[in-house]
């Protein structure tokens, strides 16, 4: 697991998922190549289809889609957006 994804998985609270998204834009400045959808309409599009296709991601994981997402997931949702197709 990469660093980003490890701090993703230790998003508790707001700050911890403004921290993230902090993070996350040092990541794209410097891994660019990390980053499937690095314009910021390919990576709303590929959001907007991975929130779409989660249940399936979910469902790998042995877990239940949540009916209200959690700041941890949020983050989550960002690491799929970066690279989803």
């Amino acid at each position: 697991m990469d660093e980003i994804s490890q701090i993703a998985e230790c998003i508790e609270t707001r700050q911890d998922l403004a921290e993230f998204l902090r993070v996350a834009v040092d990541d794209l400045k410097a891994n660019p190549e990390a980053w499937e959808n690095s314009s910021l309409e390919e990576f709303l599009s590929a959001w907007s289809a991975w929130v779409v296709d989660c249940p399936g991601w979910f469902a790998a994981r042995g877990e239940v889609v949540p009916d209200v997402p959690n700041w941890q997931m949020i983050g989550r949702m960002v690491l799929a957006a970066r690279v989803y197709e």
